[in-house]
């Protein structure tokens, strides 16, 4: 959990989303590798993994994932949701969630710097 803590502070530092607090709730969705997963094939070919992208890419089309991406064996993205209840029952409609190739740690995000990706330095 303290390398999840840093890597989310290291984000942090790096990319904010410019959401003031009042504006929208934002959660870190933490994916890491459940029970069901299986060493002996590669991150595509597990179980359920097709119906998993494209619950992903329906919550991009959505605009609730501001932001995603991967690092080591764990998968990060920022989600837009009303409430802690709803950004749970998102990642309960996850195929590989609920079939416990993936397990997803929710935290409340909150952003403190301004910015912007790919934005050009001066």
């Amino acid at each position: 959990m303290g390398k999840t803590l840093t890597t989310l502070i290291l984000l942090l530092s790096i990319v904010s989303m410019g959401y003031s607090q009042e504006e929208k709730q934002l959660f870190a969705m933490v994916y890491s590798k459940g029970k069901a997963w299986n060493e002996n094939v590669s991150t595509s070919e597990q179980l359920k993994f097709k119906q998993h992208s494209i619950h992903l890419q329906n919550l991009r089309k959505e605009k609730k994932i501001i932001i995603g991406g991967r690092y080591s064996d764990y998968g990060f993205m920022i989600l837009e949701a009303k409430n802690i209840d709803e950004a749970k029952l998102i990642t309960q409609r996850d195929s590989t969630v609920i079939n416990g190739v993936f397990k997803v740690e929710l935290f409340e995000f909150l952003p403190f710097f301004e910015g912007c990706i790919g934005e050009e330095k001066q």
